[in-house]
């Protein structure tokens, strides 16, 4: 057997023994397990940066820490905040049978051991963002960092291993089969965030031992731009983001819908933007590579289908380098105008630095397109008119929404995140809303004097009296 399968195996059982032997950790312990977690981040943030480096080959030390350090250090700071209050009976209103004593309540209590699969594009703050909620609700947790990023899940590995015993949190190393025999463990959460075809294959496994999941997956999410949008600030926006990290970013614009006299003004401001933000590509430290031959190839021949169907193209290269490079798997921004359904770029997510733009022209037909294809975890809407706004939100569905820009929702401290059919289930951070998420809502009554007279309604019944009350509750005679 596999050292890392024997390994998972292990531990999975050490996490089940002991959760079992301590069910509800105290408050002491959890902010422990916390205080332990944000020390690991901030003590080793050089080894982290340098394990992404080596893991992609070019990655700004800037985005690595706005993606793999910000993230869980912010998340933990305010879930120390609010912990105890979190970790309170839910009072419930007993209304006027309060005054006989009776008393209502939830009880938010673990659930045991979770399992965390964090992907490659932020593989540090997906495994620990989750890991913090779990660990505040007081579960176990394991955590199994994509195979994609081997030198950062080695080094996670080792760190967590320092600063926590195995029974509490441990990372989990390996290829495919080890994430295979990860996901077919009776845990008693999981955690997943990837590709939706992969999504599909965890909750077929997680559904053998009825695991409650949460999917953070991603798909095609759209960008509308209206009538009245400041296009050049939208375009500014849409474009930059769709940059960072090689667009290897699942809520960032995946297409642009937006009126056909704005296109020629969107497509100039994008690309000024993008040239002066990256003057050049191949040795360019801030221009993020693409992760792995096989995403490089694959986004690559998307863009050369496109060519070949004759749809125009935009590369933002101001120097006009050989790019696409295979050699550091670089890929130019690069905007495709109104290709056509049956291209993969408008199929698929395309997960790297490229950008689709349709043109419209009554809104009933964006709103037409979005809901042609799979729920997507994101939707972005520039412009001002109330009521069109309201008419995009409210005739289409997605996981989230900004509007007038990008990514804002997902960083809320009280709304949450998370997709919604193709882009996943479920919700996490967003404060209570990412401690509940890993809890059991354990409903609680205490009887009061009224449970003297409760046998009166088991069957059979004894009056004619306790069979009208009873229908009576509900109008019927």
């Amino acid at each position: 057997m596999d050292k890392n399968i024997s390994e998972l195996q292990r531990i999975f059982n050490l996490q089940k023994k002991a959760y079992r032997a301590s069910h509800m950790p105290t408050y002491q312990e959890r902010i422990d397990r916390l205080n332990r977690l944000e020390q690991l981040t901030r003590n080793n943030i050089e080894e982290i940066t340098n394990a992404l480096q080596q893991d992609f080959g070019t990655r700004s030390r800037d985005w690595i820490f706005v993606a793999d350090i910000f993230p869980q250090l912010s998340h933990v700071k305010k879930v120390k905040k609010h912990l105890k209050k979190w970790m309170r009976r839910e009072r419930k209103s007993s209304g006027l049978l309060s005054l006989t004593g009776q008393r209502t309540y939830i009880v938010n209590e673990p659930l045991g051991v979770v399992g965390i699969v964090s992907p490659f594009n932020a593989p540090v703050s997906l495994a620990f963002d989750p890991a913090i909620d779990a660990l505040a609700a007081g579960n176990r947790a394991m955590i199994k960092i994509s195979e994609s990023t081997p030198k950062t899940a080695e080094l996670i590995k080792k760190l967590v291993s320092e600063y926590f015993a195995e029974d509490e949190l441990a990372v989990i190393t390996g290829d495919v089969e080890v994430s295979k025999v990860f996901t077919s463990q009776p845990w008693d959460m999981f955690f997943f965030t990837g590709g939706s075809e992969v999504g599909k294959h965890i909750l077929a496994a997680n559904a053998k031992n009825l695991t409650p999941t949460i999917l953070e997956l991603g798909g095609k999410s759209p960008c509308v731009i209206l009538d009245d949008a400041d296009v050049k600030t939208a375009a500014a926006k849409i474009g930059l983001i769709r940059l960072t990290n090689a667009g290897q970013v699942c809520i960032s614009g995946d297409y642009v819908l937006l009126p056909e006299n704005k296109l020629e003004t969107f497509i100039d401001e994008a690309r000024n933007q993008v040239e002066e933000a990256y003057p050049s590509i191949i040795d360019n430290e801030n221009f993020t590579s693409i992760i792995n031959d096989q995403s490089y190839n694959r986004i690559t021949g998307y863009i050369d289908e496109a060519k070949a169907a004759g749809c125009r193209i935009i590369q933002c290269n101001p120097k006009n380098e050989l790019v696409p490079d295979p050699l550091t798997r670089k890929i130019p921004m690069t905007m495709v105008v109104n290709p056509s359904k049956d291209l993969k770029v408008s199929q698929h997510e395309i997960f790297g630095p490229v950008l689709s733009i349709y043109t419209y022209s009554d809104l009933d037909d964006v709103i037409h397109l979005i809901n042609r294809k799979e729920k997507p975890l994101a939707l972005y809407i520039f412009g001002k008119n109330r009521k069109a706004i309201d008419k995009v939100i409210n005739n289409t569905s997605s996981g989230g929404v900004t509007v007038n820009d990008l990514l804002m929702h997902a960083d809320s401290d009280h709304i949450g995140f998370g997709g919604v059919g193709y882009s996943g289930m479920g919700r996490y951070k967003g404060g209570f809303i990412g401690y509940q998420a890993f809890t059991n809502p354990k409903a609680v009554h205490e009887q009061g004097l009224m449970g003297r007279f409760t046998t009166n309604f088991f069957k059979p019944y004894k009056s004619d009296r306790t069979r009208k009350m009873i229908r009576g509750q509900v109008g019927v005679k």
